[in-house]
């Protein structure tokens, strides 16, 4: 029998159909809870997505009245009037959704006092934190320093790329493709603005400043510069000296004469988020700490003695849900909690829905039950077959079984070695222990809901005491905030940037063997 394959794009789910089936079953089979309130039959108008790859039916005169021609040029169908004709790849906007994904805005936020009499009286500015998958936009009072609106959406470049290092390559098929990835995150961060400014009530206008923050492909991305050489040894940024440009030279519309400060990044994989982190733990008492921002693209910092150590690791998209055949990102059904108990899985999803899938956070916490089950071995290898029912089909909003398989075990076994064995060279570069750590920060969208405990089981961070452990939401947010409010945290930020220490993994000795070790669960 033949079937196809439907990626929906940025919820990261995926369902395989038969021809002849609409996008909208398609969505169904998946668990996706698409807008379509007519019940397909085309009315509504509502159940909106863009085709990125793949063949479909025919537009229906529906589709032709509903949307016009410029826009089915553009790929944008119907999913309830559009049948499969191939594998597609679709990417979804996020009105056509029924619920929106859960997006990390918040942090443990600082006091700042705003610098005096530095801009017009009334003037606010934006903070915003450009993840890989993910935005995190605040509109500040630069007066007062009252965070006024906060806002998240998905970064619209996975629709070309879940990863870095794919959209690196994406941004170098050519000139067009490189300004497209830097049209689309300018479109989205003025959306943002624009939905932040309607929430406080004032005209955007009156936003007169911004900083922005992000991993060195982020930023390079946003300033139009190239990225090519950021995806070979020695991963080499074009510049990594602080910049303040005019806003409207990007193309984001902001008041008359708003200028745009982008921190220094540090190294190819390690950017001006991890340096905004950096800004906001260091009024922390943290003499001895480690601080990761656990993403696709995990930074991770030692500070001791003294000094600051740091390196990036490709912990890929696991963490989000990819690769993983239930996998999907943060949303409402998605499983975020799984314990073993008395003989059975016991779960939890977002939203107390029907569960339709696992995010990061859920098939971390499976693989942790999975160990205590005894059903998993420290290697890998499933002692019941290439799949064990986490869910059982009764019980799951899709009708059928949620598993976990032998080969998302792979995925989450390469994940946290990445992110371990970072650690573990930061702590030998260092001559510490991890034992004499006084901190363990965990910051990030992924590390703001993970369950430490499930982490340490996995093998994913040291074993430390509960309460060295500190969960701080979006520090990147934060740090930009301050960076946007204060001349002071700009200049004390640069200065931090000239005191990292930078380990390339790719290149330091030993980093491999080290990899390969923590390949085990343990």
């Amino acid at each position: 029998m033949i079937e196809f394959r439907v990626d929906f794009q940025p919820v990261g789910r995926r369902s395989v159909i038969r021809p002849g089936q609409t996008l909208l079953e398609a969505a169904q089979v998946a668990g996706v809870g698409l807008a379509s309130v007519c019940g397909g039959i085309g009315t509504c108008e509502q159940c909106r997505v863009q085709v990125l790859t793949g063949s479909l039916s025919a537009p229906t005169p529906t589709e032709e009245a509903a949307l016009g021609a410029e826009a089915l040029a553009e790929g944008w169908r119907l999913a309830c009037q559009a049948t499969v004709l191939s594998d597609v790849r679709l990417h979804i906007p996020p009105e056509s959704l029924t619920a929106p994904q859960r997006l990390q805005l918040e942090g443990l936020d600082m006091h700042v006092t705003p610098d005096p009499f530095v801009r017009a009286p009334g003037a606010y500015g934006i903070a915003v934190d450009i993840g890989t998958t993910k935005l995190a936009g605040y509109l500040v009072h630069l007066e007062s320093g009252e965070t006024v609106a906060r806002a998240g959406a998905m970064n619209p470049q996975i629709v070309y790329g879940e990863d870095v290092v794919s959209r690196i390559a994406y941004a170098g098929r050519s000139p067009e493709s490189a300004q497209r990835l830097q049209a689309v995150l300018m479109k989205a961060l003025n959306d943002l603005l624009e939905q932040m400014c309607a929430e406080a009530h004032i005209l955007p206008e009156r936003v007169l400043d911004a900083v922005l923050v992000g991993n060195t492909a982020m930023h390079h991305l946003a300033l139009g510069l190239p990225v090519e050489q950021l995806g070979h040894v020695p991963f080499a940024p074009v510049t990594t000296e602080p910049l303040t440009l005019p806003a409207a030279s990007l193309g984001l519309t902001l008041g008359p004469g708003a200028q745009v400060y982008f921190p220094p990044v540090i190294a190819g994989y390690v950017g001006s988020d991890h340096l905004a982190l950096l800004l906001t733990i260091d009024q922390m008492d943290c003499s001895t700490c480690l601080a990761l921002d656990i993403g696709t693209n995990t930074e991770i910092a030692l500070l001791a003695g003294g000094r600051i150590l740091c390196c990036s690791c490709a912990s890929g998209p696991a963490f989000e849900g990819a690769h993983i055949q239930e996998g999907m990102r943060a949303a409402p059904g998605a499983v975020e909690r799984v314990r073993w108990s008395e003989g059975k899985f016991l779960w939890q999803t977002i939203g107390n829905q029907p569960p339709v899938g696992l995010c990061g956070s859920g098939i971390l916490d499976a693989v942790a039950a999975l160990l205590d089950a005894g059903l998993v071995r420290t290697n890998g290898q499933l002692l019941c077959g290439d799949e064990v029912t986490l869910i059982p089909a009764a019980q799951s909003g899709v009708g059928r079984n949620l598993v976990v398989t032998r080969r998302d075990i792979h995925e989450i076994q390469l994940a946290k070695a990445a992110v371990r064995s970072g650690v573990e060279t930061l702590l030998r570069h260092a001559g510490l222990a991890a034992a004499e750590l006084g901190r363990l920060i965990v910051a990030g969208a992924f590390g703001t809901y993970l369950d430490v405990r499930s982490a340490m089981r996995v093998g994913m961070f040291p074993s430390l005491p509960m309460e060295k452990v500190h969960q701080v939401g979006n520090a990147a947010g934060i740090g930009a905030k301050q960076m946007l409010l204060s001349v002071t945290k700009r200049r004390q930020a640069e200065r931090l940037a000239q005191q990292l220490g930078y380990i390339e993994l790719a290149t330091d000795k030993g980093f491999m063997e080290m990899f390969i070790r923590h390949l085990n669960l343990a």
